[in-house]
């Protein structure tokens, strides 16, 4: 049994792992992936969860450590495993609570509500554009005109992403896998050697490296297409959590 079950996968996710096995915490942080599992070190009162979990899965999860507080700290736009985190705390009686990541929009921007319309606006565009949305959204970006030779995507180093870019046709030559985030100079060598005179990019927040990517854009003279994050439920920033851990009234 545990007192906090933590899913996580995120830089948030890292950090409030690292505060709880630190103040001895008896917690469990669920990842999704080996890679994820990788970023973590588990031991003393940390325990580490890696794989995928429907929510019968987590259900049965709660059900087995009783936590007395579950924290979702997933990626913002993870909208459908949050989803079964609530349904599963709600079906179990568990406490939910979620990690909020600030924003860092800035003006200058073009804001699409979802990836329907973000994908009309970019089949009416030209020239080169830099995809920052990770491997998931490689089968949609496919739909563009040209997506072989117009569209560079840079996922997370993963096998899975990877395999998932290359089924969706993309050649090999076009995907970079990097963990980031990263900083404004490196972003701008990446779009200027893509050519690239488009950034489509998730409003990931101050730890997804936004700030940065936004002002590598605009050295390059990049329109930036950003995906709108999903309405988040009510919850406390990783700041707030990493306060309350540390004095002990989490």
């Amino acid at each position: 049994m545990v007192d906090i079950l933590l899913f996580g996968g995120t830089t948030e996710g890292r950090e409030l792992s690292e505060a709880l096995k630190r103040k001895n915490v008896p917690s469990m942080v669920c990842v999704a992936t080996e890679y994820g599992e990788s970023l973590l070190e588990p031991g003393g009162s940390l325990q580490v969860h890696a794989g995928r979990l429907d929510e019968a899965a987590m259900a049965a999860l709660m059900e087995r450590e009783q936590p007395r507080l579950v924290l979702d700290a997933t990626h913002p736009y993870a909208d459908g495993v949050s989803r079964c985190i609530q349904r599963a705390c709600a079906a179990t009686g568990m406490t939910y609570r979620r990690v909020l990541r600030q924003s860092a929009m800035e003006e200058g921007c073009l804001t699409f509500p979802d990836m329907a319309a973000l994908i009309d606006w970019l089949k009416r565009q030209e020239g080169v554009i830099f995809s920052s949305l990770g491997s998931k959204e490689a089968r949609a970006l496919s739909e563009i005109p040209g997506f072989e030779q117009r569209v560079w995507l840079r996922v997370l180093p993963s096998l899975e992403g990877l395999e998932g870019c290359l089924q969706a046709g993309f050649p090999a030559r076009h995907i970079i896998c990097m963990q980031g985030p990263f900083s404004r100079e490196l972003n701008e060598a990446m779009f200027r050697a893509a050519g690239a005179g488009i950034l489509v990019t998730k409003e990931s927040g101050a730890a997804g490296g936004f700030t940065e990517k936004l002002a590598a854009a605009r050295a390059c003279g990049m329109t930036t297409a950003v995906l709108a994050r999903p309405k988040d439920a009510d919850g406390l920033t990783a700041a707030e959590w990493l306060r309350r851990i540390e004095e002990g009234t989490i």
